[in-house]
């Protein structure tokens, strides 16, 4: 069988695989790579160009590590070579097949930089369904070109492949959840519960749980033979102090030998680490109905899920596995949210992909222009998001390090937290580039600087799950006996709430102050903001502040601030038009009400006060892939408002933002079309979220390059926010099929001053993928040529 020649490794069984596709050569040679390396040549590969065949020894192969493959694509560069099939295997027998090719061509010969590992990883004693499934395919159809090699490897192949088999069982899933519930109250149910098993499933990986690698599965058997599969107890009994109980305290803290639990499970959920989060909190509506699963229910999503291979490393740039890292379960779990309409269909939710490559572009774009507009050289800028960092003065170096290490970052349409992650990625990268190393600090301030919202609250689990597990893998292995919560409280870093329309009543709240707002000089509003940041930040960190605590300093801020804009000005004499007064205390008193609500409703002038209200304004970088929903599709998603008042509404908010944020008067502003789709309104609002000096990046729809209804915002790109490029790429496409897609890098609009009229704005075309080109350099070398407006990358 085909399990039983390639697991654990052999050589001969893999060369007998090779051997049979037909298009393999076998070879026995030793062959010296870079760096005093020395590998087997297995044989080659005759597609297009020969493929070599290498398999290298390494120390843990089932470790990513760059330091193991880098003497690989030397050797390929070397030999200007587009593409290689290595075999780092270990002494424990687990490999990983490798495919490293070069990423694009440029006029330089390929360096390590420019190559790229995808990863097939096979373990001895574990199920390696996605190495068998892809190994199988490719035995089936063996690849005659490189590009068909590729397809063996690919990600978005994998995704699809899992993606089919998840959905159906999410589907059965949910139809056997028990209790009285509605279909969409179950969906959710099913939902939260995927997403927990998911998440312990990266902690047991790591063996924290009971010291296995498999400690769910153990906990099913252990069942089965104390109990009796079928008894439908499982879940409530068992599962349910793991999710709530077990890491919502201290180890040894539990609380647990009550419980009637086989004394294995007590112990290894007293042991279980404090892992802090709302993840692991009841969730109201949800956890609160007595709804549970049927025993053969979770045994079979156990199957499914566990015969993949986990890890909790996230793809980067360099490097794809081919296993469940959390960027692809992300995307998953993204995909269910959308497609099965838990919070709502994908059509009128408009949530969709963008690929991995495409994140990290945009990051870099958006990193080197914030760099340059903090006054770091265009060049060096654009080379340091290269991996360039040689040519910075030691003065320019300790300059970018500050500028990124106090780089504030928004996605105001998170999903499952892409750009996030994709921006602690690059940051860190850079980072390390300017000789500042990776630590668990480092990458603890840095979240601190990421904030996103979403309307959909699976969405901000999603983000927050992934941004944990971003944390959680540079933990060290002492951390799970830790007394206190191991994870940074991101619960008020990624909101659930409507980021286009924020009311009181039907009155539009803005997202920040006036530069000369004159509310936040008054001592007794300035003390209320200054406890409230503190707050935060303490509860960031953990140091016993409470999220009850940070929402009472939120009500006392917000009843200081509305006292004084409003009821304070009048009693000053700053209120002269007649009913005015009235009007204010009218609005004070719905304050009021809104403070004595139980949930209050997301702004971000409160949410984010620390970044909107602090030094600065704003946010340095918005970024992000806002949902396309066709303008006759839009409604209000928490149910407010009627279909024709909510865009009522978001053509107001609009208004409003380019009066706060440009040079815009009454008169002059131009007014949103009602034909607008939804993404027109989010540029608007999230250009208004940026400081003067901020950098706004998006993917959208190009619709409105050319369509009458984008007339009024082509008119805020010529006049009031500097548009710098528009990059378009005619090969892929970041949404669905029938829409085409631009990226657009803009600077922040100046409340002082228009766009100046010659203003040049470069339009670039690609005419491959953006994976096969530099994108980035081709960026600058447009951007050297003054008055350049239009540059077709073809090469």
């Amino acid at each position: 069988m085909l399990s039983d020649d390639l697991v654990p490794y052999s050589r001969e069984g893999l060369v007998s695989f090779l051997d049979a596709l037909g298009s393999f050569a076998p070879r026995e040679e030793a062959v010296s790579l870079p760096g005093g390396v020395t590998g087997e040549l297995l044989g080659y590969l005759y597609l297009e160009d020969e493929v070599p065949v290498v398999a290298l020894r390494v120390e843990e192969a089932t470790k990513k590590r760059r330091k193991d493959w880098e003497p690989a694509a030397r050797y390929l560069a070397e030999r200007g070579l587009p593409a290689g099939l290595f075999v780092f295997h270990d002494g424990k027998g687990a490999y990983r097949l490798s495919l490293v090719h070069a990423r694009y061509r440029g006029t330089k010969s390929p360096e390590f930089s420019h190559y790229k590992r995808h990863s097939l990883i096979a373990r001895p004693g574990e199920p390696n369904k996605t190495f068998f499934q892809r190994l199988r395919r490719m035995a089936e159809n063996p690849p005659g070109t490189l590009e068909g090699l590729l397809e063996v490897f690919s990600v978005e192949a994998v995704t699809e492949e899992f993606y089919r088999e998840f959905i159906a069982l999410f589907q059965r899933l949910a139809e056997e959840v028990v209790g009285e519930a509605s279909p969409g109250e179950k969906r959710d149910f099913a939902l939260a519960f995927v997403a927990r098993v998911i998440f312990l499933g990266f902690v047991q990986k790591r063996g924290w749980l009971g010291g296995r690698e498999d400690f769910l599965q153990r906990l099913l058997k252990l069942y089965e033979e104390t109990v009796g599969l079928g008894r439908d107890r499982f879940y409530r009994e068992w599962l349910t102090p793991l999710f709530f109980r077990a890491l919502k305290a201290p180890p040894g803290e539990k609380g647990l030998s009550s419980l009637g639990l086989p004394p294995e499970v007590v112990k290894a959920l007293e042991e279980a680490p404090y892992l802090n989060g709302e993840l692991f909190s009841p969730k109201p509506s949800v956890d609160d109905r007595g709804l549970y699963l049927k025993d053969e229910a979770v045994r079979d999503f156990f199957d499914f899920l566990f015969a993949h291979n986990f890890t909790v490393e996230e793809n980067d740039r360099y490097e794809e596995e081919l296993e469940l890292n959390p960027e692809f379960l992300g995307l998953i779990l993204e995909r269910l949210i959308n497609g099965l309409g838990v919070e709502g269909k994908e059509r009128e939710v408009g949530a969709h992909y963008t690929p991995r490559v495409e994140v990290d572009l945009m990051c870099r774009l958006a990193l080197a222009e914030y760099l340059h507009r903090q006054g770091l050289p265009l060049e060096k800028a654009y080379g340091l998001m290269k991996g360039e960092a040689e040519a910075l003065t030691e003065e320019e170096r300790r300059f970018a390090k500050q500028s990124l290490l106090e780089a504030k970052v928004l996605d105001p349409a998170v999903g499952s937290g892409a750009f996030l992650v994709g921006m602690l990625q690059v940051l860190e990268e850079a980072l390390e580039n300017l000789g500042k190393p990776r630590t668990l600090d480092l990458r603890k301030r840095l979240l601190q600087n990421l904030y996103g919202v979403d309307a959909l609250g699976w969405a901000v689990w999603m983000t927050e799950l992934r941004l944990w597990l971003a944390y959680f893998v540079e933990l060290p292995d002492s951390a799970k006996a830790f007394k206190e919560p191991l994870l940074p409280s991101l619960g008020l870093k990624v909101a659930h709430g409507d980021s286009l329309v924020q009311t009181l009543g039907e009155t539009t709240v803005p997202v920040k102050l006036p530069a000369e707002a004159e509310v936040l000089k008054d001592e007794k509003v300035r003390k209320a903001y200054e406890a409230l940041v503190a707050a935060k930040e303490d509860y960031f960190h953990n140091r016993g502040v409470s999220r009850e605590e940070v929402e009472e300093k939120e009500r006392a801020f917000l009843k200081a601030y509305a006292w004084r804009a409003l009821v304070g000005r009048g009693q000053q004499g700053g209120l002269l038009v007649e009913g005015e007064a009235e009007r204010a205390e009218g609005r004070y008193r719905q304050i009021e009400e809104l403070l004595r609500q139980e949930e209050r409703p997301f702004f971000y002038l409160l949410d984010f006060a620390e970044v909107l209200l602090g030094p600065k304004g704003g946010f340095d970088i918005v970024i992000g892939n806002p949902p396309y929903v066709r303008q006759e599709e839009i409604r209000d998603l928490f149910g407010r408002f009627a279909p024709g008042a909510y865009k009522e509404l978001l053509q107001r908010s609009a208004k409003e933002d380019l009066l706060l944020a440009t040079s815009y008067t009454e008169k002059t502003a131009p007014t949103p079309s009602g034909r607008s789709d939804l993404y027109t309104y989010f540029y608007v609002r999230s250009l208004a979220l940026l400081h003067p000096k901020g950098v706004h990046v998006f993917v959208v729809s190009n619709s409105w390059l050319d369509v009458q209804y984008g007339a009024w915002l082509q008119r805020v790109f010529l006049e009031a926010a500097p548009l710098r490029y528009v990059i378009e790429n005619r090969v892929k496409r970041s949404f669905r099929a029938d829409v085409n897609t631009v990226i657009t890098v803009a600077h922040a609009p100046d409340p002082e001053r228009k766009v100046p009229p010659d203003w040049p704005v470069l339009f670039v075309a690609v005419r491959k993928p953006f994976e096969e080109v530099d994108l980035l350099q081709e960026v600058l070398e447009a951007s050297r040529q003054v008055g350049f407006a239009s540059k077709e990358v073809s090469r």
